[in-house]
């Protein structure tokens, strides 16, 4: 038994054809043997590979890949698929179970000149910094911080913990989302950028079909009322969108002032309520939305501004309210027009008030303020001017009274017939 045990001890430990499974087989076999070697193939369904070794030339089929930690239960740990290619280390263990203990580069030689490189390893003490064939290990590795920890794929994902905090996770430069510990702040870094959620969708995204050195620039927001809805209700969009609302019975009063008028003066901010007829996810629109829109506020790129609303609009102020316009002020009501102040109201007219309508009424009257035909009186004060006599050398005098004197007999007051007026103004 024991000469067994020493022969098996001394054989290869691919040759043994036991295992250390029992008495018989002694403790400490056969010595494990580390190759290097390179990644031949890979079985995705079995997750093995067939290693080449590098200097005797064997080949090692279906070997399985370690990892820092793993379990059979659900696949639970930390592994990577390798690819064809790779360089590794296999260890062939001392009860013959081959397993790839981990990867390592290839040695390189840097032109020292390249400032993209990192710091390279000298091959050896008698070379000198300057030459052209010092040894690197990078592999296209970028450069790190000594504590950072990484992961990388080789289209350019990438995972890494910087040292201090810093969580950083990206599909490129242009796709990542950085996490800093400072103030908890969240950083996202992209070119287009979607967030589909059951209340609704975010698109910030560049215009499809444009330039590609300068496109137009898009940002909107969707809102479902209720998480059921199959389409939005609420749309927000800023930026040069080509698919605004469009206006239909205001379109001319739109167009009047200018709003969104030309290539250079583009609506930019649409802020519209449609109920379900906006398509949640990317926020289109069709033929139906306009008649649909229930309020809509827009604003372009010169600071023209439009709000349309087919409700009631209510603004309440608990102190001033002030309206100041460098040009004209316009109201149109197609009903009834109240203004109500429970204390002074003052109205200055400028160089010119005009008021027009087809009765007026004044302070609650309801009779006009005079008619053509209607009889006057006027009472004199004081008197003032003496005029023709009604006989020679009798003057005629306006008394305090209020009297008309002439020839010695008093007349009360003036009368007299109105011979022009406006009967819409009520008194």
């Amino acid at each position: 038994m024991t000469s067994v045990v020493k022969s098996n001890a001394q054989a290869d430990s691919l040759q043994r054809s036991d295992f250390r499974t029992s008495i018989s087989q002694g403790e400490g076999g056969a010595a494990a043997h580390i190759i290097e070697g390179i990644v031949a193939d890979v079985n995705l369904v079995l997750w093995t590979v067939d290693v080449a070794s590098k200097f005797d030339l064997k080949f090692y089929p279906n070997v399985q890949i370690s990892s820092p930690y793993m379990h059979h239960n659900t696949g639970e740990g930390i592994y990577a698929m390798p690819d064809i290619g790779a360089k590794c280390h296999m260890c062939i263990a001392s009860d013959g179970v081959p397993y790839v203990l981990d990867f390592i580069m290839p040695v390189e030689t840097l032109d020292q000149t390249s400032v993209d490189l990192p710091s390279p390893t000298l091959p050896g003490q008698g070379d000198s910094i300057d030459t052209s064939t010092a040894a690197s290990f990078a592999g296209g590795r970028v450069r790190a911080k000594p504590g950072d920890i990484m992961m990388r794929g080789r289209n350019g994902n990438f995972v890494v913990l910087h040292r201090g905090g810093v969580l950083q996770i990206g599909a490129s430069e242009l796709a990542q989302r950085i996490y800093i510990p400072l103030q908890n702040l969240i950083s996202d870094i992209s070119q287009t950028y979607r967030h589909y959620n059951t209340g609704g969708a975010i698109n910030w995204y560049l215009a499809p079909g444009e330039s590609e050195t300068n496109p137009s620039t898009i940002y909107r927001e969707t809102y479902r009322l209720l998480a059921g809805d199959k389409k939005a209700s609420i749309r927000v969009t800023v930026g040069r969108a080509k698919d605004f609302i469009a206006e239909t019975t205001n379109a001319a009063d739109v167009a009047g002032l200018g709003i969104g008028a030309g290539k250079d003066n583009p609506i930019i901010c649409e802020v519209a309520l449609a109920p379900d007829s906006i398509e949640a996810n990317s926020g289109a629109i069709d033929t139906k939305t306009p008649k649909a829109t229930k309020l809509r506020y827009i604003f372009d790129k010169s600071g023209n501004a439009f709000l349309r609303s087919e409700g009631n609009i209510l603004v309440v102020a608990r102190k001033t309210l002030r309206i100041i316009a460098d040009e004209d002020i316009r109201i149109d009501a197609k009903k009834n027009f109240t203004l109500t102040v429970d204390d002074t109201t003052t109205i200055n007219g400028g160089k010119l008030l005009v008021l027009s309508g087809d009765i007026m009424k004044l302070n609650g009257g309801t009779s006009p303020v005079a008619r053509i035909g209607d009889q006057v009186q006027i009472s004199i004060v004081q008197p003032l001017v003496s005029f023709a006599p009604a006989a020679p050398g009798a003057p005629v005098v306006i008394g305090p009274s209020g009297g008309l004197t002439s020839g010695g007999k008093t007349q009360p007051f003036l009368t007299g017939i109105i011979t022009s007026g406006n009967k819409s103004i009520l008194g």
